[in-house]
């Protein structure tokens, strides 16, 4: 996977995570009671804008699947050093850019910037076989026909 792929899902994270956790939330066909698997739906199927129950099983495992995945890579993969620079950068919610990262820690920015790149690097190799997933706009799905 290029660097951009990996630059593109990071910055997607949050959304990503937010979907698992609140949004698409994978259902259970064997469940009779129609209830969700996850929460954000309350006693109804979750559909995305009169979809069904199978589509938001797909969109929940690739998601759920995204989130694993970078948060192993970032964990397993990274040194500190590196995993700190990317979770600051991308993964936090309130997001720092590198000159902010090496004042906070003080280390010299060129440094901080060779930390994100070797981390890119890693992430590039990791995540090889994950697709970024396209992050579904609900003003377009839940427009009024």
């Amino acid at each position: 996977m290029n660097q951009d792929k990996v630059v593109e899902m990071l910055k997607n994270y949050r959304s990503y995570k937010f979907a698992v956790n609140n949004g698409i939330a994978g259902y259970d066909p064997c469940d009779n009671t129609g209830m969700p698997r996850g929460g954000g739906y309350g006693s109804r199927e979750p559909r995305l804008g009169g979809g069904s129950t199978f589509q938001s099983e797909m969109d929940y495992r690739l998601y759920k699947g995204i989130v694993t995945a970078i948060e192993g890579a970032v964990s397993e993969v990274l040194d500190d050093d590196q995993a700190t620079v990317i979770r600051r950068k991308y993964l936090d919610r309130n997001k720092r850019t590198l000159a902010q990262i090496a004042a906070e820690r003080n280390v010299d920015p060129t440094t901080v910037t060779r930390w994100h790149k070797l981390a890119l690097k890693q992430l590039s190799v990791a995540l090889a076989l994950v697709e970024p997933a396209e992050i579904i706009n609900l003003d377009d799905v839940l427009k009024p026909a």
